[in-house]
């Protein structure tokens, strides 16, 4: 009888065991789910009809355009409207609409199954929930992008929305941490994905300027400009793209972490640009066989790979294989962190900068250029400025964002974007990154003016381009035909669904 007593008493206690931890679990899955009520109505879908790249890799790298369209991701993070995506979701984009995600509808809510419900499948309940044709989709503007942290903000006409906001933390994103993603994965809209962060500060190569968050929480084609997100539905980062082969999910999934989306987020929405100060240096990270091949003192930082002529970095003294070591008084020892010192250095004050030239440290102060992000808007595409037909060309007015941006040798004259639908290579012997510098030896000093010349010289002989390509100067004979204004019409090809800039296959 006693033993029996204690088999029962074991039996008990295990079985209580494992309640408790069943119960753990439960109440785990139970908080997972009010929290996607709670964040997925601040979660919308980003649908774009753009101009996109007709082969792999980006336009600006030659190859040309053509209408398609863009499905990502976005999330509120004010209730007036505002909404962060990812920039290469909008980027050369024609319109863009946002579908909003309807609240969960609560139980005692739902419509009435007369006694049914329990007889069916609770899957199929969950799927009679708004149709696509009830959801609200509105136009949305582009307030502001940047290119290098591939953020850009939105605003649609509306109020009282569900937000997420970025609030300021005391603590950063901490590997091991677990993490929710947000999006549209191959559009389909509010998925939600767990996993953890596999680590902070992830650089993809040496010479990224950025640092990103890396999760292995399912991120695909779609996810692009999602939030990424603690357990508490606090935003850690944006996602923004994924390593792995023909742009699937391999666990490999990065976001750009809250602390650079604020800081992007307040410049956008109180200036509509990112301001950046610029002093005329190209830089690369150094690596030991750079180091070894270039007998630099150090195998490891930031070096000065390029100083442009008549740059502030110039007449300071700089020069190339000068090592950085220190922006304003702090150490550098990696090019995100030489950028973001960049970034946030007050552009009316000269930037102190100390280098290692041999053996030799060496102090400068270098007078800064203040200048605000252009680059989103001086490389995106609109078909009625930027289309010059007769060359089979987008072009853009050359300015300083994209003479320092580019590392251009001209100062004036009309910088090549990409060529139109279906070339290669221009008709005219153009490719994407030329600037025409003149025609005939009379100096293109804008697009207006390139125009001009392209009509009144069709039909004659010669004709004659100055070119500048990859800091060398050339003279192109263009051949002038009757080209359609191809791309102008405003259609949009439903073939090319999904089909986007390079980085928007995330």
């Amino acid at each position: 009888m006693g033993r029996c007593s204690a088999i029962l008493l074991l039996l008990s206690c295990a079985a209580a065991a494992a309640d408790d931890r069943t119960a753990g679990l439960i109440q785990f899955s139970g908080a997972l789910e009010r929290l996607a009520g709670t964040v997925g109505p601040a979660v919308v879908q980003v649908q774009v009809s753009a101009w996109c790249s007709s082969a792999p890799g980006n336009a600006e790298d030659g190859s040309s355009l053509k209408s398609c369209r863009v499905v990502g991701s976005g999330v509120i993070v004010d209730a007036s409207g505002y909404i962060i995506t990812n920039e290469h979701v909008v980027h050369n984009a024609r319109r863009i609409r946002v579908m909003l995600t309807p609240k969960p509808e609560r139980a005692d809510e739902g419509p009435s199954l007369l006694g049914k419900r329990q007889e069916l499948d609770p899957v199929i309940v969950g799927a009679n929930r708004e149709p696509f044709g009830k959801r609200q989709v509105l136009d949305a503007v582009v307030v502001g992008a940047n290119r290098e942290t591939d953020i850009a903000l939105l605003k649609i006409e509306a109020t009282g929305l569900p937000t997420i906001p970025i609030q300021q933390r005391g603590r950063g994103p901490r590997q091991g941490q677990m993490v929710l993603a947000v999006g549209s994965p191959e559009g389909l809209d509010n998925t939600m994905t767990i996993g953890i962060i596999s680590a902070v500060g992830r650089q993809p190569t040496p010479d990224f300027p950025m640092l990103y968050i890396q999760t292995d929480a399912a991120i695909n084609p779609g996810n692009s400009g999602g939030p990424l997100l603690d357990m508490e539905g606090e935003l850690i980062g944006i996602n923004t793209f994924l390593m792995g082969e023909n742009g699937r999910n391999q666990g490999l999934g990065f976001a750009v972490p809250a602390a650079v989306v604020r800081y992007v987020y307040d410049q956008l929405r109180t200036r509509g640009v990112v301001r950046q100060s610029l002093v005329g240096v190209l830089v690369q990270t150094v690596t030991p066989g750079l180091a070894a091949g270039l007998e630099l003192c150090r195998g490891y930082g930031v070096m000065i790979s390029d100083v442009l002529p008549g740059s502030p970095a110039q007449t300071a003294g700089l020069r190339p294989r000068d090592i950085l070591t220190a922006v304003d008084g702090a150490s550098i020892s990696a090019l995100p962190y030489y950028n973001a010192l960049m970034y946030l250095h007050d552009p009316a004050v000269p930037v102190e900068v100390t280098v290692l030239r041999g053996k030799e440290t060496l102090h400068f102060q270098v007078p800064v250029v203040a200048v605000d992000d252009q680059y989103y808007k001086d490389t995106s595409i609109d078909p009625h400025e930027s289309l010059v037909s007769e060359l089979g060309i987008f072009g853009k007015t050359l300015n300083i964002t994209l003479v320092v941006g580019m590392g251009l040798r001209p100062t004036a004259g009309v910088y090549v974007v990409s060529t139109a639908a279906g070339d290669e290579e221009s008709g005219a012997g153009l490719a994407a990154g030329d600037v025409i510098a003149s025609m005939n030896g009379i100096p293109i000093f804008s697009l207006q003016d390139l125009r001009g010349a392209t009509r009144e010289m069709a039909g004659r002989s010669p004709v004659v381009l100055q070119v500048e390509r990859r800091g060398r100067f050339l003279y192109i004979e263009p051949d002038f035909e009757d080209r359609p204004s191809r791309g102008t019409t405003g259609r949009d090809d439903a073939g090319d669904s999904g089909k986007g800039p390079s980085r928007d296959k995330h």
